[in-house]
């Protein structure tokens, strides 16, 4: 296993997974065509009507409605930081396709996609559901969750065709994404594993519900070596979908503490409920020199880290 490095969580991957969220520039340091390059949806995409139109009139309007619940995602962030200011929120007058970016990395002969959630999750809180489906990119892989992988479906096609283009000549791929973009991540690395098998995954997340169940995460587990999720302790988007309804979390989890608040936004967001706990953590885990791993926070090489 290699450590969690709270450093490249919070310098790197953190700014990558808030610039996911802003349709109107790349990331800090990232060229738009050239480095940078949109992740957009395609919702009318044959495979996703295919999978909507099985469903019984109560899932569709539920899968329905997560998926305009994405698709009114602003274009640039709005910033809500607490449940009044998030419920009050504008929506994009236009669907929003925009869903992260996919950025080359050339000095560290990196791919990057960092997959944005959405403002709105309360749409998707609200209407929860845990129906598994069983996963449709690698058949025999398992089952997870119907909504997330309806949600990922419609990136696939253009996701996949920017990994053919682009990957000649890197050798790994981070992968990150905060909210339902986090549990997007380990729909997507499995499927691109599957396309490319000479990149190494190094996945990333914040706020990530559980995604699949024991078959899904099995197989996950045993094919990415590199997988950390990052949770808010007062956060509870990650303990959803219920563990008693047989979904597991994937990889390792890092437990950040942002402060205890009622105010459920205020624990989910980025910028109070991420941010300020992974500060805090590497404040409390500072780099020291060890033995064999040279530099790094002597905590990280657990596997769950708190």
């Amino acid at each position: 296993m290699i450590p969690f490095d709270g450093q490249f969580a919070e310098n790197i991957v953190l700014p990558l997974a808030e610039a996911a969220y802003d349709a109107t520039q790349p990331p800090k340091n990232y060229t738009l065509n050239d480095t940078a390059f949109e992740i957009l949806a395609n919702p009318g995409h044959p495979l996703v009507q295919a999978q909507v139109a099985k469903l019984d009139t109560t899932r569709k309007a539920k899968r329905q409605h997560m998926l305009q619940s994405m698709l009114k995602q602003p274009q640039q962030r709005q910033g809500g930081t607490t449940e009044t200011t998030v419920r009050t929120l504008a929506a994009s007058p236009s669907a929003n396709l925009h869903f992260g970016w996919f950025c080359l990395d050339k000095p560290n002969q990196r791919l990057i996609v960092a997959f944005r959630g959405t403002e709105f999750f309360h749409d998707w809180l609200d209407d929860f559901d845990f129906v598994p489906a069983p996963y449709a990119p690698v058949l025999g892989r398992g089952t997870v969750h119907e909504g997330f992988q309806l949600v990922y479906l419609t990136v696939r096609d253009n996701l996949i065709a920017l990994l053919n283009k682009y990957s000649p000549g890197y050798r790994e791929i981070l992968i990150t994404g905060h909210s339902l973009g986090g549990a997007l991540c380990p729909l997507a690395t499995l499927d691109l594993l599957n396309v490319n098998q000479n990149l190494s995954p190094i996945v990333y997340t914040w706020a990530e519900p559980r995604v699949g169940h024991d078959d899904f995460v099995t197989f996950f587990n045993t094919h990415v070596n590199i997988c950390y999720r990052i949770v808010n302790v007062w956060d509870v988007v990650p303990h959803l979908p219920p563990d008693i309804a047989g979904y597991e979390h994937e990889g390792n989890q890092v437990t950040i503490d942002s402060g205890f608040s009622l105010d459920v936004a205020h624990n989910h967001v980025l910028a109070t409920g991420y941010a300020p706990g992974m500060a805090e953590w590497n404040r409390n885990h500072p780099v020291q020199d060890t033995r064999h791993f040279g530099r790094m926070a002597v905590a990280a090489l657990v596997g769950q880290t708190t």
